[in-house]
């Protein structure tokens, strides 16, 4: 046991020196740190410093966990070891001191120095350690309710080590709010709040689709094996356990922030774009599901074909209400001001319905195919074929068409922002790279199979049954290949270079030689403007004056 602890240890000391070492050199050779001995100096003490302050956190909470619980009275279980009680007692001889003279050491500086609460080790040490034990806490409480819903026994290693990392949690968020991060201040805020999400979601659909599930058997099917309120109870303690977290970092702190690029992250990607998949899947298990009733030819009876409902329901259910609730925070697309994040959420949403609708009609193509050639034998499993592409087609082409419409009509509306946008041109350049070289592909192995086939003297319907699959991927990567390069065509010639909106500012070929003028007052600005004479200026604000660059004609 100790070897192992130490070994991964020492793996994660020599990784994190390894990263320290890149980020290094990076910040160096762009120029963002000063390349002053003092400059590289702190950069290396704040590494080394917040990194073994978080191995010295991890190895104090191990170990102060580990004697409370070889301290706690009548605690003689058989797994407990003197080996246990020995590797606590050096985690905690060990690591409290190192960390306690490094905090205190830590503390000063952002006593002494302001530019030590806006760097980027101070806000990554408190992001990790926030999160880490948050993490830790959560998955600790969740287990000693779970065993506590089964068993109704309280496992006391898991609840002392729960209390020892949630107490960590609380002190660490006590220090962030009294020495709050410059940089990145929101990040640890919102990585807490898709913690909390993800949680209470995971818990509400497992709870839900439990209930649902409950009563499905219990009005269609005989059950054999009742789990009776343990399987109802397990899940709930998931949702007890995210709720407060996410309740706790977004409602109280993260919700009314800045709607910064991050914050639009968090609430576009996560809680629109992810509730929306879980939507859609849901919906298109329920719509397979019915399909293949009715078109597949199953075998087994209503009630246990249709056991997929629940959790298709509970899906549309859990996943409807974080779509309406996110989106309401988002407020609607006329309102909210169109940036690289929104555009990266409607071309995902856009590009997933797209390969969604693309393949079902990829599988319509290829069935029709075998079925015209007359050789494939109808199955049961032909139906579930059919039953997928359709399924596929009716939930892929509403979503492709609603989000792709909505990118066109703000192309319209704002041509020079959406063209210029990196997101649009990522867009179509990766469609229209991936559909032609699936078109190239499949036209090699269509041509393999009629060439075999013709040189063999086996050309036939048996062809066409074999070249089903590839003359569908010929035809729909080939279609959407087409279709984007159309609109790749459309955007380069109505595309308009930055320099040709900006009338007042010279393109660099007319860019003269400019004359620089010395930091001076507004009055000083001023005078020099009036004695250039040009028709052309560039004033530079500064926080102790201003430049006047005259632009020579």
């Amino acid at each position: 046991m100790t070897v192992v602890l130490f070994s991964i240890l020492a793996s994660l000391i020599q990784l994190a020196i390894m990263v320290g070492i890149v980020v290094l050199i990076v910040r160096l050779v762009s120029g963002r740190s000063k390349t002053s001995s003092e400059g590289v100096g702190v950069l290396i003490r704040r590494f080394f410093v917040y990194t073994i302050m978080l191995f010295m956190l991890v190895l104090v909470g191990i170990g102060v966990a580990g004697l409370i619980r070889a301290a706690w009275p009548g605690f003689d279980e058989l797994t407990d070891s003197s080996s246990q009680t020995a590797i606590s007692i050096a985690f905690v001889v060990v690591g409290l001191p190192v960390y306690s003279g490094l905090a205190l050491f830590t503390k000063r500086r952002l006593g002494e120095d302001p530019r030590e609460q806006r760097s980027a080790g101070w806000a990554f040490y408190l992001t990790v350690a926030l999160i880490g034990s948050l993490l830790a806490s959560m998955s600790l409480i969740d287990a000693v309710l779970s065993n506590l819903a089964s068993d109704g026994d309280i496992d006391r290693t898991l609840l002392i080590h729960a209390v020892t990392w949630t107490a960590i949690w609380a002190g660490h968020w006590g220090v962030s709010r009294r020495w709050k991060p410059e940089r990145n201040i929101q990040a640890h805020l919102l990585l807490g709040s898709a913690v909390g999400l993800i949680w209470a979601f995971a818990g509400a659909f497992a709870t839900i689709a439990a209930l649902l599930s409950t009563v499905y058997d219990r009005l269609f099917l005989v059950s054999i094996v009742d789990g009776g309120i343990t399987e109802l109870l397990t899940p709930l303690t998931v949702v007890v356990v995210g709720v407060p977290a996410w309740w706790w970092y977004w409602f109280r702190h993260a919700r009314q922030g800045s709607r910064t690029p991050w914050w639009l992250a968090y609430v576009l990607l996560l809680g629109v774009l992810g509730s929306a998949v879980t939507v859609i899947a849901g919906a298109g298990v329920m719509l397979f599901g019915l399909l293949d009733w009715i078109i597949g030819d199953p075998a087994s009876s209503a009630a246990a074909h249709f056991t997929f409902l629940p959790g298709a329901i509970t899906g549309m259910v859990v996943g409807g209400g974080m779509w309406a609730y996110h989106a309401e925070v988002l407020g609607s697309r006329d309102k909210r001001e169109r940036n690289e994040v929104g555009r990266v959420y409607d071309h995902l949403l856009s590009g997933a319905g797209l390969v969604v609708a693309a393949s079902g009609i990829t599988t319509l193509i290829a069935t029709a195919i075998k079925a015209a050639s007359g050789v494939t034998i109808v199955s049961v499993d032909s139906g579930s074929t059919l039953a997928a592409a359709i399924t596929l087609i009716v939930i892929g082409t509403p979503l492709w068409w609603h989000y792709w419409s909505a990118i066109q009509r703000a192309r319209t509306k704002d041509p020079v922002g959406e063209l210029r946008s990196i997101t649009r041109r990522i867009y179509i350049v990766v469609l229209f790279g991936v559909a032609a070289i699936v078109s190239v592909i499949s036209l090699i192995i269509l041509v393999f199979i009629v060439f075999e086939d013709i040189l063999e003297g086996n050309f036939g319907s048996g062809t066409l049954d074999s070249a089903g699959v590839s003359v569908a991927l010929l035809l729909t990567a080939g279609a959407l290949a087409w279709y984007h390069l159309t609109v790749f065509r459309e955007d380069r010639t109505d595309f308009v270079p930055e320099s040709d909106d900006a009338p007042g500012v010279p393109v660099a070929q007319d860019a003269p030689a400019v004359r620089a003028v010395r930091h001076g007052s507004l009055e000083e600005t001023l005078e020099t403007l009036a004695e250039a004479g040009q028709d052309r200026t560039l004033v530079s604000w500064y926080e102790d004056g201003f430049d006047v660059e005259p632009l020579d004609e």
